[in-house]
């Protein structure tokens, strides 16, 4: 059980790294860290690009009434 917790506290800490890097708020250093890290693992570049396709989709309009 412990595995699959730490996976998804990974899992978790990429997407706000890169939510904080689409923000513009990362700092120099992490960035370089980030793209540093995505140069050579395949499955986070797949992750940071479903959730960059994720946060430049249209926000849905709601209808409250």
């Amino acid at each position: 059980m412990e595995l699959s917790h730490g996976a998804v506290c990974g899992e978790l800490l990429l997407d706000i790294i890169f939510y904080e890097k689409f923000c513009g708020r990362l700092s120099a250093e992490m960035e370089y860290l980030l793209e540093q890290h995505l140069k050579d693992c395949h499955c986070c570049r797949r992750r940071i690009h479903g959730f960059q396709q994720m946060l430049q989709e249209p926000a849905p309009v709601r209808n409250f009434g």
